[in-house]
């Protein structure tokens, strides 16, 4: 999409200012609502999903916050509610894209927010992880998270 030269008179006047290079929001350092995720599981709904080039978004973090009250934040390792291709589907969060500033020492960063979709009785939707996945995640007492760490080829 091209700048409106009202709007940006600078990007008509020199090459080195493309349009695609700017940013009009920050990089946020958590997943929250409407945050976009790349399903990372063999399951026939995430394949369909990625191939049609409408990913997953968060509809809302299943964890506690304080003070009794839910977060609104998601990381590594969290429940999620996503929309998926019309229907909503829990998933857990495999890989997180962080800011510079967040960087965890020993959790590795990827280059996108990764989930691995889940089915109504809440056992992993496919049965295979297509990337490698945190080995901090195999640490949890979650059954679920360890069937998705089991169904992993790489852990790093």
């Amino acid at each position: 999409m091209l700048c409106k030269s009202r709007l940006f008179p600078w990007a008509k006047l020199s090459p080195f200012f493309p349009s695609c290079s700017i940013r009009t929001s920050a990089p946020l350092d958590w997943i929250h609502l409407k945050t976009r995720f790349r399903a990372v599981d063999n399951s026939t709904t995430a394949k369909q999903a990625m191939l049609a080039g409408k990913p997953p978004y968060c509809l809302t973090v299943y964890r506690a916050g304080r003070l009794g009250q839910k977060a609104r934040r998601g990381r590594l390792g969290d429940k999620v509610l996503v929309a998926v291709k019309g229907e909503m589907r829990r998933a857990y969060i495999v890989g997180w894209k962080m800011h510079h500033k967040q960087i965890v020492h020993g959790v590795p960063r990827s280059d996108s927010n990764n989930i691995v979709l889940l089915n109504a009785d809440g056992n992993p939707a496919g049965s295979k992880v297509l990337v490698p996945i945190p080995a901090c995640l195999a640490a949890t007492n979650d059954p679920t998270l360890k069937k998705i760490v089991e169904m992993a080829d790489k852990l790093v």
